[in-house]
């Protein structure tokens, strides 16, 4: 008979006795807070595709390192569930469960091979931000930022570094995000990397859409810098047979990361014989330019999420969750798009604009021209084009989404 496996859904801070069945999704790094126990993250997942969060304390974190393992499918009995403080909850009524002695784990894994990593080879990632599979990959370093702090609207500060990996696979260095804890637990290891060209395993990574399709870390995220196996060994030895390619990646990547603003204005018959083929998702281009077919006709707008402006049909101003990007807090908000042709002296191109760019341009709000289209008052619209069109711009232009997902070339 097989066993009653209560669902995550049901457990509450008042279940005692209990039998699940979970998958370990995720399991973050060890960390430190001040005053506080040390602690690991874990996510588990059920059958039925509900999550819960879970958590280690102190010597347990060593004590239970072999007992749950990402990937690991796991008969989960009679663990303490806490409730989550509320400044720690992603959504209402947060439960998490405690791993310690009172727990009973038994694994149900039977291919040992799936707990270790899943090295995909960059050619075949699936080039969607919003797939939620945790990727693995094994790569050769060519290239590391320096750390970089972007503010979120919030006022609060991510430290991020990007570091380029590349493989036998994929003709392109591949951007690997790394954020915040995983940066700061692996600083040293990153600022020894630019001296040559390691083979290295970053593993549990996901899919973003930050400056084009690039992977990013999340809590699980764990770096092998002497990773071992055949796949290791072969690309080792690939990397050896090919240092003039890796050079070459690494003193383009060298080139763009240097750029400033004093960055000289591109024609736009240079930009026109550019193909997909020899333009990186990277680069940027400083165009001067006037934008004669500005106009209402060209203007359009939606409503979309706050987090990832994908079109919704929630009302304006409406907090939902987002089913693309995940966010339980999105708001929909008004997403204008802006699709011009740009001219100079040698040329013309098509060009489009999103959001802020749009808002800056015609000197507008987007809630305001939302408002504006919505009670059909193309007048003060109108206006704006107007003197849009009459102006010179400078513009800075980079490959959409669309080349390192489809290698397809277009500007944004």
């Amino acid at each position: 008979m097989k066993p009653e496996y209560k669902p995550l859904k049901e457990l509450n801070d008042k279940t005692l006795k209990y039998k699940t069945k979970v998958k370990v999704i995720h399991k973050s790094s060890p960390q430190q807070s001040p005053n506080k126990p040390r602690y690991q993250r874990l996510l588990f997942k059920d059958d039925e595709g509900f999550t819960m969060k879970g958590a280690l304390f102190d010597s347990d974190i060593e004590k239970y390192a072999e007992a749950l393992e990402r990937n690991g499918e796991y008969e989960l009995s009679n663990a303490m569930i806490s409730a989550v403080p509320p400044q720690h909850a992603s959504k209402p009524n947060e439960y998490s469960i405690i791993i310690n002695a009172r727990a009973q784990i038994s694994p149900l894994t039977t291919d040992a091979t799936a707990l270790g990593p899943q090295y995909q080879a960059f050619a075949t990632i699936p080039r969607d931000p919003f797939n939620t599979e945790l990727i693995d990959v094994l790569g050769v370093v060519i290239y590391v930022t320096a750390p970089k702090a972007i503010y979120r609207s919030q006022g609060i500060e991510d430290s991020v570094r990007e570091i380029y990996l590349t493989d036998h696979s994929y003709d392109r260095p591949f951007t690997v995000s790394l954020w915040n804890d995983i940066l700061r637990t692996h600083e040293e290891t990153l600022n020894s990397w630019p001296d040559s060209f390691n083979v290295v395993g970053v593993l549990a990574l996901t899919g973003r859409s930050y400056k084009g399709f690039t992977l990013s870390s999340t809590m699980s995220t764990r770096i092998i810098t002497n990773p071992e196996g055949e796949k290791a060994d072969a690309l080792r030895a690939w990397a050896t047979n090919h240092q003039n390619i890796l050079t070459d990646h690494r003193s383009k990547l060298a080139e763009i990361h240097s750029s400033t603003t004093t960055t000289p204005v591109t024609k736009i018959e240079e930009i026109n014989r550019k193909r997909a083929s020899n333009t990186w998702q990277e680069e940027r281009f400083n165009l001067k330019v006037t934008l004669p077919t500005a106009s209402t006709e060209n203007l359009r707008l939606y409503l979309g999420c706050s987090k990832c402006g994908r079109r919704t049909n929630e009302t304006i101003d409406t907090t939902f969750t987002c089913t693309f990007c995940n966010v339980q807090s999105a708001k929909s908000e008004p997403r204008p798009i802006l699709k011009v042709d740009a001219v100079d002296d040698s040329g013309s191109m098509a060009l489009t604009f999103f959001a802020k760019e749009v808002e800056y341009l015609v000197g507008i709000p987007c809630i305001e021209m939302w408002k504006l289209k919505e009670n059909d008052n193309d007048e003060v619209l109108a206006e704006k084009m107007f003197s849009l069109r009459q102006k010179n711009v400078t513009i800075e232009i980079g490959p959409t989404l669309a080349l390192s997902t489809s290698r397809v070339l277009n500007w944004t």
